[in-house]
């Protein structure tokens, strides 16, 4: 290690990184808790999971914790991959404001480390993937989606588009001989955010069609393409799987848009606003530097990759205006609901692309006539991009609130689904749920006792009920037995009042329990999923063991 720094690189390195970190942190260094837009939502997820963890379910479904333990299928529709490290720092007892910082501060180096990683393979270049890192976590729409939004899904899904853009990369120029880092890519974003992961498979698909000529001539990238394609879908079917079956079997509020693309969509301008939400022209200015950088035998790949990111990051910056027909659009994108979203992939694709031109022009320019010019223009975008952080974060309408660490102990608060896109349309009145489930009502209108034990609700029949409305949320997946004079019974559970689970008694009596059991698909493709990562497993150790057998 003392090696390692003894290196004036490796210093520099360290000394932007800490500079940086210190400017786009600043905001978390408090005791108060960020309090973004969907903020509140997130936290109940976190406090959900740590709920089922404690529960010992801590890869349910449904998180009974929602609407005073109605439950809501946030976990089914939202993956919450990275969120079990704020459940597990509650768990161990950190304050809901700490343990969210915590993660906050995590995920921003992790997009740093993951942006430096997948930029120094493509450039072979240090600085210029400390470029590209610096680029990315100051961006305004990244810091936006931190501090403004609270945008977790994502800001997390940061960490995951360089692995993409890399590996999009390795597949067309480096005949693929690294599948992984394009398996991470979309696993990872698939497991943050489903929206940005279509976004992603979008600009794959126009790279891969526009390149087929390097695939006819590479027609072992297509069996890895292909392979590596099969390879991630198996080993995030436990997630993707239970979302189609869900959304092909129940009606749900995401069908019905509650806000118009038009009406969100942005003037071409405020591609260059510094505010949220915004790209910044800095990303832009630095893209002209693409006139002085000239193709050669040694660039010409990185070059033209560049092109295609460029080209991409315009494409999807004017996608977020309303240069676009968006009310001739709505019904087929409406889950996009906020057109500005495409920033997202636009602030990547330009961070990466202006990180690799920079680069080469540095080392084709400017190293012959000043050696030390990578290190100089480093550290000059750094004082640069910590300036615009500080600015658009003194700027920004950044709030906060003192969260204790009972707050979501007031069912009240349990509320807060933002629109609710995941709630069956059954529910006629989502705002009754929370009374909702604080009764047991029979079909005769008796209010009867229950108890709500860990994920279950339990009571005794002792009347003949044709059927009871018991207090949770239907989805698919929830069974229901009564266990009578004549043994244990499964019994029939359908939507009743308001979305509430209706289970058909028949006049049977008995002790009822009511709990969510899941569905076939949800096991089978769990199954899938352990004995995909099984094999990944096996597989990337006998690829070891043979690498050292053969003195590699």
């Amino acid at each position: 290690m003392r090696k390692w720094f003894s290196e004036q690189e490796n210093k520099i390195e360290v000394f932007v990184f800490l500079v940086l970190m210190i400017a786009v942190c600043s905001p978390l260094i408090t005791k108060l808790c960020i309090n973004g837009h969907d903020l509140e939502y997130h936290l109940l997820r976190i406090e959900s999971l740590k709920e089922a963890i404690l529960m010992g379910r801590p890869f349910g479904k449904i998180n009974v914790l929602f609407f005073g333990g109605a439950g809501y299928a946030s976990s089914l529709f939202y993956p919450d991959l990275l969120l079990y490290i704020p459940a597990l720092l509650r768990v161990m007892g950190f304050g809901i404001n700490s343990c969210y910082h915590i993660y906050t501060a995590l995920c921003m180096i992790l997009t740093y480390l993951s942006t430096r990683y997948c930029v120094k393979q493509m450039t072979r270049s240090t600085y210029g993937a400390i470029m590209a890192g610096i680029l990315m976590v100051s961006a305004p729409y990244y810091l936006g989606d931190v501090f403004i939004r609270g945008a977790v899904g994502e800001y997390t899904a940061f960490i995951f588009l360089p692995f993409v853009i890399y590996g999009i990369y390795n597949t067309i120029y480096e005949r693929m001989d690294r599948p992984f880092i394009l398996g991470i890519g979309f696993a990872g974003v698939l497991l943050c955010h489903t929206n940005t992961f279509v976004f992603c498979l979008l600009f794959a698909f126009v790279a891969f069609i526009v390149k087929w000529k390097n695939f006819k001539e590479n027609p072992v990238a297509i069996r890895r393409l292909l392979a590596t394609a099969g390879v991630t879908a198996c080993l995030t079917m436990f997630y993707w799987l239970p979302v189609m079956e869900m959304i092909f079997t129940t009606g749900l509020y995401v069908n019905h848009a509650w806000i118009t693309l038009e009406e969100s969509a942005m003037q071409f301008s405020c591609i260059f606003s510094m505010t949220f939400p915004g790209l910044g022209f800095l990303l832009i200015i630095l893209a002209f530097f693409r006139v002085l950088v000239k193709k050669n035998a040694q660039n010409r790949n990185l070059i033209a990759f560049s092109d295609w990111l460029l080209i991409g990051g315009s494409f999807f910056a004017i996608l977020a205006t309303d240069l676009i027909p968006w009310e001739k659009l709505n019904n087929y994108l409406s889950f996009v609901q906020f057109p500005w979203r495409f920033f997202v992939l636009a602030t990547a694709m330009l961070a990466v692309a202006d990180a690799i031109i920079l680069s080469v022009f540095i080392k084709s320019s400017l190293e012959p006539y000043m050696p030390s010019s990578n290190k100089v223009l480093a550290i000059l975008l750094l004082v640069v991009s910590a300036a615009f952080a500080f600015r658009f974060i003194s700027n920004a309408d950044i709030t906060y609130y003192d969260y204790s660490d009972d707050y979501y102990s007031h069912k009240p608060f349990t509320a807060n689904v933002i629109a609710g896109e995941w709630l069956p349309d059954t529910v006629e009145n989502p705002g009754q749920l929370v009374k909702d489930s604080e009764h047991l009502i029979a079909d005769n209108g008796d209010d009867l006792p229950f108890e709500r034990i860990r994920d279950r609700v339990e009571t005794d029949l002792n009347a003949d009920y044709g059927y009871v409305d018991v207090p949770f949320v239907f989805y698919r997946g929830y069974k229901a037995s009564i266990t009578g004079a004549e043994g244990t019974k499964e019994l029939l559970v359908t939507p009743g009042q308001n979305g509430l689970c209706r289970v058909s008694t028949d006049g049977q009596k008995g002790h009822l329990v009511v709990k969510y059991g899941g569905t076939a698909l949800q096991h089978l493709s769990l199954i899938i999923s352990l004995l995909t990562l099984i094999a990944i497993i096996v597989f990337s150790l006998y690829k070891k063991k043979k690498s050292k057998a053969d003195g590699g």
